[in-house]
């Protein structure tokens, strides 16, 4: 018999599972052998984790499904690049700056290309 945490667990496994799109019958045959538990288990957990789901507003709201904001994209590229600038990751920094640049070109800006490296009084 499984632990309450146990049954947790595999319920938060499972529901990552079907989130991404896998079948249930893959997820089925993967719970199985994964849990050490037989199949028609596999299934009730699978139907319990569709339940919790199907239940789940985690989707985003109505007004959030508008599109896109670019600076605000852009904004929140920034919060990212100056939490990893106070903490040293380099190669961090250079993802978000590139992300930061591809952004921009999404609104239409035509500015140079951002480095950490380039100093603005050159």
């Amino acid at each position: 018999m499984a632990t309450h945490l146990e049954i947790e667990q595999r319920q938060s496994v499972i529901r990552g599972w079907l989130e991404s799109g896998i079948t249930h019958s893959s997820a089925a045959t993967m719970a199985s052998v994964r849990f050490g538990i037989s199949r028609s288990v596999s299934y009730d957990a699978i139907r319990q984790a569709q339940q919790t789901i199907d239940a789940s507003d985690d989707g985003p709201a109505e007004s959030e499904q508008d599109d896109l904001n670019p600076l605000s994209i852009l904004a929140t590229l920034q919060h990212h690049f100056n939490i990893a600038a106070a903490s040293g990751d380099v190669p961090a920094m250079a993802k978000l700056v590139q992300s930061m640049d591809k952004a921009r070109s999404w609104r239409g800006l035509k500015q140079e290309k951002a480095s950490p490296l380039q100093s603005p009084h050159a």
